[in-house]
């Protein structure tokens, strides 16, 4: 006696995620063959030296100098990027207007 052999019923399939994929970039991932945009480094360990940068860390944290003002910098630098940290730190600084033979960075104008 033959039976029948019943194939089994397909379940309906999901719709499948899109493909995933990975790379190397390289060297052109950091900027080195001119096609990302490179920003320019900030020497914070200057920077934070500077009475001009004591000042805004003092007036924008409440923290003097000392760790409590280096926490503060390292917590803002960690949310905003070094970039806009700097940008805020300009700012104040032009409109602080007590430097004005000075760059944020402390480099003496012509």
């Amino acid at each position: 006696m033959t039976e029948a052999i019943e194939k089994p019923k397909r379940k309906p399939r999901a719709k499948k995620p899109p493909t995933q994929t990975a790379g190397v970039t390289g060297i052109d991932g950091h900027g080195g063959m001119g096609e990302a945009p490179v920003e320019p480094r900030i020497n914070w360990f200057k920077l934070v030296g500077l009475p001009a940068f004591e000042m805004f860390v003092a007036e924008q944290s409440g923290q003097t100098v000392g760790s409590a003002a280096n926490d503060w910098v390292a917590a803002r630098r960690a949310t905003l990027g070094d970039s806009a940290l700097y940008d805020q730190y300009a700012v104040w600084h032009k409109n602080k207007g007590l430097w004005a033979n000075e760059t944020p960075t402390g480099e003496v104008k012509d």
